[in-house]
């Protein structure tokens, strides 16, 4: 399986002398064990090395989104030693949410039996992304805010290690110098208010694409503004308008022609 990784400029601040600093626990994450403790002795490592990465995550994810290092809501890590099957398939770990009045509950499933079937797989990029989630939801959840759109959720998460970027030059080998038809998708799907849309992973490129448009053209307060602007209760396609100047039909439009040009080789991999 590919691995993904944190992006160079930002992996010199959490790594030191070639291994990564790991961040203080932050009191509002709760690690749980669900199979009461009994853990075989193979996930003795696999626990430390969950217990290191989250925390470390939060650091580095509030750090490069301008967000303060702590969660506003309650965090519980549920390490369990049986298969997921969501989104119906095995997966290393994923996020459920639910709100309770204004109170937001969410809980991230980490299933240490599938890092033991897949040992090359990257559990620390795995947790990166689903952290970005995380961290995202509880940054913007408010009694009014608005939902956040999918191809947002999950094109940001991408961007948070180099898995975007790899996902496009993947992507890039097999359509590349065409019209990129076969990774162009709609962006007025699903809002993924609680992470239950309907898992597009054939458009995970272009909703990194699109992020990473979105940064291009309303610089580094764009992240600040959008994750503001949500906690609020402003739509993203307003949001946009007001960062890249374009309304919300031009903004898609310029995100299609953009990926037109990165699959035709005249514009860079992000």
């Amino acid at each position: 399986m590919r691995r993904w990784k944190i992006p160079g400029l930002w992996l010199c601040l959490i790594v030191a002398c070639g291994a990564r600093l790991a961040a203080e626990p932050d009191a509002r994450i709760q690690f749980v064990e669900s199979y009461a403790g009994s853990h075989v002795s193979e996930f003795n490592e696999l626990l430390g090395q969950v217990k290191s990465i989250v925390p470390t995550a939060l650091s580095y994810i509030t750090g490069r989104w301008g967000l303060p290092n702590t969660l506003h809501y309650p965090l519980i890590v549920s390490l369990i030693d049986a298969p997921s099957t969501i989104p119906g398939r095995p997966v290393a770990a994923y996020v459920r949410s639910a709100r309770q009045g204004d109170e937001l509950r969410q809980v991230l499933v980490v299933d240490l039996s599938h890092h033991l079937l897949y040992p090359t797989e990257n559990l620390e990029n795995v947790l990166y992304h689903e952290m970005a989630h995380v961290v995202l939801q509880d940054a913007v959840t408010r009694p009014a805010a608005a939902g956040i759109p999918q191809w947002f959720n999950e094109g940001l998460a991408q961007s948070v290690t180099t898995e975007g970027k790899e996902r496009t030059q993947y992507d890039f080998t097999r359509y590349g110098h065409t019209d990129a038809r076969a990774v162009i998708c709609d962006l007025n799907g699903n809002v993924d208010a609680f992470y239950h849309g309907e898992y597009n992973f054939g458009c995970y490129t272009y909703f990194y694409l699109a992020v990473q448009r979105l940064i291009a053209l309303g610089g580094n307060e764009a992240l600040p503004a959008v994750i503001t602007g949500l906690r609020d209760g402003r739509p993203l396609p307003v949001l946009i308008g007001q960062i890249t100047q374009k309304d919300w039909p031009a903004f898609q439009r310029d995100v299609e022609r953009y990926t037109r040009d990165v699959f035709a080789g005249t514009t860079p991999i992000p």
